[in-house]
């Protein structure tokens, strides 16, 4: 594994740069400077382009003592996703010794539970003729030969697949707007974006990888759950980034 988390690393077309106080994504040198313009990143432009003015339903999601009062919830998704970010980057045995939290600790032991070997974290992806970018959660081995490309939600109890009682917009048209079908969304821009590395996935041939999927893990609580990605929505990778570009 530990040759393949240097290629992620080392093959990432971008990074996230710092300008004026504004974090953005931007494209990135052979050194790991951050180059040309400011890329948009894709998240404000999916709610914007193609989810409904509707919110699908939720239940909440799980906080704990320690995230209680305004903001609770999202200072606990801020630090499990550094901590996640920072482990999935190290060793097995740093994540053995590694003090975590909760949820932390469940996201590890759901991607153990499906056979998926954390590589990398928060690995920048970008088109810059269309001007956008984001960053995969968490990159996974499967096996020897699939690399998977994980989408982490910690936030959004209950049935994720309940709609909000409409569709989103065009090109997605048939598709009911709920918080699944938003991270498809989201995860099939993302791996149309690294797949479209066609040096990054011939170094991985090299190395005998040569399938590259994507999938939702949820964890909430004592529970998680793991959507993979369609091959309806992995179809239309290209055609959504167009579309929020």
């Amino acid at each position: 594994m530990r040759g393949i988390r240097a290629l992620v690393q080392n093959t990432a077309p971008g990074k996230l740069s710092r300008s004026g106080g504004f974090a953005c994504y931007r494209a990135r040198t052979s050194s790991g400077r951050a180059t040309g313009p400011k890329l948009r990143g894709i998240t404000k432009l999916l709610a914007k382009k193609l989810y409904s003015s509707a919110t699908p339903p939720s239940d909440g999601s799980w906080r704990g003592s320690a995230w209680q009062g305004a903001g609770g919830g999202l200072r606990r998704g801020k630090a499990v996703d550094a901590q996640v970010s920072r482990l999935a980057k190290g060793s097995e045995a740093l994540r053995k010794r590694s003090r975590m939290l909760k949820l932390t600790r469940l996201t590890f032991n759901a991607l153990a539970y499906h056979g998926l070997v954390p590589v990398d974290a928060q690995r920048v992806v970008i088109d810059a003729e269309r001007g956008i970018g984001t960053a995969i959660d968490v990159v996974c081995m499967r096996g020897q030969a699939e690399l998977v490309l994980v989408e982490l939600k910690t936030g959004f109890g209950g049935d994720r697949t309940r709609d909000a009682g409409t569709c989103m917009q065009k090109p997605l048209a048939k598709a009911r707007d709920s918080h699944i079908n938003r991270h498809f969304a989201q995860l099939a821009i993302t791996l149309h974006l690294f797949k479209r590395e066609t040096r990054t996935l011939a170094k991985l041939l090299s190395k005998n990888v040569d399938a590259v999927s994507g999938c939702v893990l949820y964890v909430d609580g004592d529970v998680s759950e793991l959507f993979a990605l369609p091959g309806w929505w992995e179809r239309r990778g290209d055609l959504l980034a167009d579309r929020i570009a």
